[in-house]
Protein backbone atom coordinates (compact mmCIF):
# COMPACT_ATOMS: atom_id res chain seq x y z
CA UNK A 1 0.00 0.00 0.00
CA UNK A 2 1.67 3.41 -1.23
CA UNK A 3 1.67 6.66 0.95
CA UNK A 4 -0.69 8.17 -0.99
CA UNK A 5 -3.30 5.29 -0.28
CA UNK A 6 -2.94 5.56 3.55
CA UNK A 7 -2.66 9.41 3.22
CA UNK A 8 -6.57 8.86 1.38
CA UNK A 9 -7.70 6.13 4.35
CA UNK A 10 -6.40 8.69 7.04
CA UNK A 11 -8.10 11.88 5.56
CA UNK A 12 -11.51 9.48 5.38
CA UNK A 13 -11.21 8.56 8.76
CA UNK A 14 -10.64 12.23 10.09
CA UNK A 15 -13.36 13.70 7.74
CA UNK A 16 -15.82 10.88 9.32
CA UNK A 17 -15.28 11.49 13.18
CA UNK A 18 -15.26 15.56 11.99
CA UNK A 19 -19.07 14.71 11.04
CA UNK A 20 -20.17 12.48 14.03
CA UNK A 21 -18.46 15.68 16.21
CA UNK A 22 -20.41 17.84 14.65
CA UNK A 23 -23.81 15.91 14.60
CA UNK A 24 -22.98 15.11 18.33
CA UNK A 25 -22.43 18.92 19.11
CA UNK A 26 -25.64 20.03 17.03
CA UNK A 27 -27.76 16.69 19.20
CA UNK A 28 -26.67 18.40 22.44
CA UNK A 29 -27.02 22.36 21.57
CA UNK A 30 -30.79 22.20 20.16
CA UNK A 31 -32.05 19.94 22.07
CA UNK A 32 -35.24 21.12 23.40
CA UNK A 33 -34.69 22.59 27.30
CA UNK A 34 -37.74 20.44 27.88
CA UNK A 35 -35.83 17.25 27.31
CA UNK A 36 -33.34 18.50 28.75
CA UNK A 37 -35.81 19.31 32.18
CA UNK A 38 -37.71 15.60 31.56
CA UNK A 39 -34.54 14.21 32.16
CA UNK A 40 -33.44 15.96 35.06
CA UNK A 41 -37.03 14.87 36.87
CA UNK A 42 -36.26 11.68 36.35
CA UNK A 43 -32.33 11.31 37.55
CA UNK A 44 -31.73 8.86 39.65
CA UNK A 45 -30.72 10.80 43.19
CA UNK A 46 -30.02 7.63 45.47
CA UNK A 47 -26.06 8.56 44.88
CA UNK A 48 -26.53 12.02 46.33
CA UNK A 49 -30.33 11.95 48.77
CA UNK A 50 -28.86 12.50 52.31
CA UNK A 51 -29.73 9.38 54.19
CA UNK A 52 -33.10 9.93 55.89
CA UNK A 53 -36.13 7.77 56.33
CA UNK A 54 -39.14 8.43 54.83
CA UNK A 55 -41.85 11.29 56.28
CA UNK A 56 -45.32 11.88 54.91
CA UNK A 57 -45.77 15.34 53.12
CA UNK A 58 -45.32 18.41 55.34
CA UNK A 59 -47.72 18.90 58.19
CA UNK A 60 -48.83 22.35 56.04
CA UNK A 61 -50.32 20.21 53.53
CA UNK A 62 -51.43 17.41 54.76
CA UNK A 63 -54.91 18.51 54.71
CA UNK A 64 -56.42 15.07 52.56
CA UNK A 65 -57.48 12.70 55.58
CA UNK A 66 -56.21 9.29 55.76
CA UNK A 67 -57.80 7.41 52.53
CA UNK A 68 -59.72 5.07 55.09
CA UNK A 69 -61.55 8.10 56.41
CA UNK A 70 -62.56 9.52 53.44
CA UNK A 71 -66.35 9.08 52.43
CA UNK A 72 -66.19 8.58 48.70
CA UNK A 73 -69.35 7.50 46.31
CA UNK A 74 -68.37 7.07 42.70
CA UNK A 75 -72.51 6.88 42.31
CA UNK A 76 -73.27 10.54 44.41
CA UNK A 77 -74.74 13.24 42.31
CA UNK A 78 -72.26 15.41 43.60
CA UNK A 79 -68.91 15.36 44.00
CA UNK A 80 -67.37 16.87 47.32
CA UNK A 81 -63.68 17.00 47.15
CA UNK A 82 -61.78 15.71 50.45
CA UNK A 83 -59.29 18.02 49.58
CA UNK A 84 -59.00 21.49 50.69
CA UNK A 85 -57.72 22.95 47.81
CA UNK A 86 -57.91 26.48 49.07
CA UNK A 87 -56.29 25.92 51.84
CA UNK A 88 -53.67 24.10 50.18
CA UNK A 89 -53.47 26.94 47.44
CA UNK A 90 -53.24 29.82 50.40
CA UNK A 91 -49.65 27.95 51.17
CA UNK A 92 -49.09 27.53 47.32
CA UNK A 93 -51.37 28.80 44.06
CA UNK A 94 -49.43 26.49 41.76
CA UNK A 95 -50.93 23.10 43.55
CA UNK A 96 -53.40 21.94 41.66
CA UNK A 97 -54.57 18.60 41.64
CA UNK A 98 -53.67 15.47 44.36
CA UNK A 99 -52.84 12.23 43.29
CA UNK A 100 -53.04 9.07 45.31
CA UNK A 101 -52.74 5.05 45.04
CA UNK A 102 -54.38 2.79 46.70
CA UNK A 103 -51.51 0.74 49.13
CA UNK A 104 -48.75 2.75 48.57
CA UNK A 105 -47.14 5.88 49.99
CA UNK A 106 -47.97 8.04 46.86
CA UNK A 107 -50.37 10.66 48.66
CA UNK A 108 -49.24 13.93 47.34
CA UNK A 109 -50.27 17.34 46.14
CA UNK A 110 -49.56 18.08 42.42
CA UNK A 111 -48.07 21.47 41.21
CA UNK A 112 -47.12 22.62 38.32
CA UNK A 113 -45.29 26.39 38.08
CA UNK A 114 -46.47 28.84 35.75
CA UNK A 115 -42.76 30.18 33.97
CA UNK A 116 -40.15 27.51 34.72
CA UNK A 117 -40.57 24.12 34.26
CA UNK A 118 -37.69 22.89 36.45
CA UNK A 119 -38.73 24.80 39.20
CA UNK A 120 -39.96 21.87 41.54
CA UNK A 121 -37.22 19.27 40.45
CA UNK A 122 -35.61 21.24 43.36
CA UNK A 123 -38.58 22.72 45.57
CA UNK A 124 -40.73 20.87 47.03
CA UNK A 125 -44.71 21.75 47.52
CA UNK A 126 -43.81 24.47 50.13
CA UNK A 127 -41.99 26.12 47.67
CA UNK A 128 -38.59 24.93 50.26
CA UNK A 129 -35.62 23.44 48.72
CA UNK A 130 -35.75 20.34 48.75
CA UNK A 131 -33.42 17.17 46.82
CA UNK A 132 -37.19 15.39 46.60
CA UNK A 133 -38.90 18.23 44.69
CA UNK A 134 -42.44 17.45 43.62
CA UNK A 135 -45.01 15.58 42.05
CA UNK A 136 -45.56 18.17 38.98
CA UNK A 137 -46.37 18.64 35.28
CA UNK A 138 -44.80 20.47 32.55
CA UNK A 139 -46.59 24.20 31.78
CA UNK A 140 -45.29 23.65 28.10
CA UNK A 141 -46.89 20.36 27.44
CA UNK A 142 -49.83 20.31 30.04
CA UNK A 143 -52.46 21.75 30.71
CA UNK A 144 -54.24 21.32 34.96
CA UNK A 145 -57.19 20.16 33.57
CA UNK A 146 -56.24 16.44 32.57
CA UNK A 147 -57.99 17.08 29.26
CA UNK A 148 -55.07 16.21 27.32
CA UNK A 149 -54.33 12.94 26.03
CA UNK A 150 -51.61 12.15 27.69
CA UNK A 151 -50.74 14.21 30.71
CA UNK A 152 -46.95 13.07 32.29
CA UNK A 153 -46.63 13.59 36.12
CA UNK A 154 -42.69 13.36 37.05
CA UNK A 155 -41.04 12.46 40.18
CA UNK A 156 -37.84 11.90 41.69
CA UNK A 157 -37.00 8.22 42.49
CA UNK A 158 -35.73 9.32 46.36
CA UNK A 159 -33.96 6.64 48.27
CA UNK A 160 -35.86 6.83 51.05
CA UNK A 161 -39.11 5.67 49.19
CA UNK A 162 -40.15 9.49 48.97
CA UNK A 163 -41.69 10.97 45.90
CA UNK A 164 -41.75 8.08 43.11
CA UNK A 165 -38.99 6.20 44.90
CA UNK A 166 -41.35 2.92 45.48
CA UNK A 167 -42.82 3.51 42.31
CA UNK A 168 -41.13 0.35 40.53
CA UNK A 169 -41.21 -1.43 43.24
CA UNK A 170 -45.12 -1.34 43.84
CA UNK A 171 -45.79 -1.76 40.04
CA UNK A 172 -43.28 -4.83 39.84
CA UNK A 173 -44.67 -6.64 43.03
CA UNK A 174 -47.11 -9.57 41.46
CA UNK A 175 -50.13 -9.04 44.05
CA UNK A 176 -50.43 -5.38 43.76
CA UNK A 177 -50.08 -5.73 40.36
CA UNK A 178 -52.98 -8.49 39.76
CA UNK A 179 -55.03 -6.29 42.24
CA UNK A 180 -55.78 -3.87 39.13
CA UNK A 181 -54.13 -1.03 40.82
CA UNK A 182 -55.65 2.23 40.15
CA UNK A 183 -54.36 6.11 39.81
CA UNK A 184 -56.56 8.53 41.59
CA UNK A 185 -56.48 12.10 41.05
CA UNK A 186 -58.30 14.70 42.84
CA UNK A 187 -59.24 18.04 41.30
CA UNK A 188 -61.35 20.85 42.76
CA UNK A 189 -64.34 20.03 40.75
CA UNK A 190 -64.25 16.26 40.55
CA UNK A 191 -61.68 12.97 40.72
CA UNK A 192 -60.52 11.05 38.37
CA UNK A 193 -59.77 7.57 37.87
CA UNK A 194 -57.30 5.91 36.24
CA UNK A 195 -56.98 1.97 35.21
CA UNK A 196 -53.47 0.89 35.11
CA UNK A 197 -52.83 -0.85 31.95
CA UNK A 198 -48.79 -0.89 31.57
CA UNK A 199 -45.18 -0.33 33.34
CA UNK A 200 -42.26 -0.36 31.46
CA UNK A 201 -38.85 0.75 31.29
CA UNK A 202 -38.37 3.59 28.71
CA UNK A 203 -35.84 5.70 27.03
CA UNK A 204 -34.86 9.17 28.93
CA UNK A 205 -36.37 11.63 25.29
CA UNK A 206 -39.16 13.34 26.29
CA UNK A 207 -42.28 11.74 25.56
CA UNK A 208 -44.54 14.54 25.20
CA UNK A 209 -42.04 16.83 22.83
CA UNK A 210 -41.07 14.07 20.07
CA UNK A 211 -44.80 13.17 20.20
CA UNK A 212 -48.06 14.64 19.32
CA UNK A 213 -50.87 12.53 21.22
CA UNK A 214 -53.42 14.94 19.60
CA UNK A 215 -52.70 12.64 16.25
CA UNK A 216 -54.88 9.86 16.57
CA UNK A 217 -52.09 7.62 14.60
CA UNK A 218 -49.20 9.08 16.79
CA UNK A 219 -51.69 8.03 19.67
CA UNK A 220 -52.13 4.53 18.76
CA UNK A 221 -48.92 3.71 17.20
CA UNK A 222 -46.75 5.07 20.62
CA UNK A 223 -49.29 2.55 22.91
CA UNK A 224 -48.84 -0.15 20.23
CA UNK A 225 -45.25 0.17 20.91
CA UNK A 226 -45.58 0.49 24.61
CA UNK A 227 -48.07 -3.01 24.60
CA UNK A 228 -45.33 -4.24 22.70
CA UNK A 229 -42.25 -3.93 25.41
CA UNK A 230 -40.39 -6.76 26.20
CA UNK A 231 -38.65 -6.56 29.48
CA UNK A 232 -38.32 -8.17 32.86
CA UNK A 233 -40.15 -4.37 34.02
CA UNK A 234 -42.90 -4.50 31.91
CA UNK A 235 -46.13 -5.58 32.73
CA UNK A 236 -49.59 -5.33 31.07
CA UNK A 237 -53.35 -5.32 31.37
CA UNK A 238 -54.22 -5.50 28.12
CA UNK A 239 -58.39 -4.87 28.76
CA UNK A 240 -57.52 -1.40 30.14
CA UNK A 241 -54.80 -0.69 26.59
CA UNK A 242 -56.07 2.64 25.12
CA UNK A 243 -57.36 3.69 22.05
CA UNK A 244 -57.67 6.91 20.16
CA UNK A 245 -59.62 9.18 21.94
CA UNK A 246 -58.88 7.95 25.43
CA UNK A 247 -57.04 10.06 28.29
CA UNK A 248 -54.12 8.88 29.35
CA UNK A 249 -51.38 9.56 32.40
CA UNK A 250 -48.29 8.79 33.26
CA UNK A 251 -46.05 8.82 35.98
CA UNK A 252 -42.61 8.74 35.42
CA UNK A 253 -39.14 8.60 37.35
CA UNK A 254 -36.07 6.53 37.37
CA UNK A 255 -35.16 3.30 36.52
CA UNK A 256 -33.55 1.18 39.32
CA UNK A 257 -30.34 0.41 37.99
CA UNK A 258 -30.22 2.20 35.11
CA UNK A 259 -30.45 5.92 35.59
CA UNK A 260 -30.53 6.76 31.72
CA UNK A 261 -33.88 5.11 31.22
CA UNK A 262 -37.09 6.26 32.92
CA UNK A 263 -39.77 3.73 34.92
CA UNK A 264 -43.54 4.70 33.41
CA UNK A 265 -46.61 3.69 34.30
CA UNK A 266 -49.26 3.97 32.37
CA UNK A 267 -53.40 4.75 33.60
CA UNK A 268 -56.15 4.98 31.15
CA UNK A 269 -58.78 7.24 32.09
CA UNK A 270 -62.14 5.00 33.34
CA UNK A 271 -64.26 7.35 35.73
CA UNK A 272 -64.61 10.98 35.91
CA UNK A 273 -66.68 12.09 38.90
CA UNK A 274 -68.08 15.18 36.63
CA UNK A 275 -69.65 12.42 33.81
CA UNK A 276 -72.49 11.19 34.47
Amino acid sequence: MNKKTIYIIIGSVLALGAVFCIIKLVTILYEPKASLTATMSATDTTETEEETEYTAPDESLAIIPTYSTVATDATADVYVCPVDFEKLQGYNSDIYAWIYIKNTNIDYPVVQAPNDDSYYLTHNSDCDYSSAGSIFSEHQYNSKDFNDPVTVLYGHHMMSGAMFGYLQNYFTDDEFWDAEPVIEIYLPDRVLKYAVFATVPYESRHMLHYHDFTDEEVFTEFFDDIMATRSMEARFHEQYAPEAGDKVIALSTCLIGNRYKRFVVFGKLVYDSSVQ
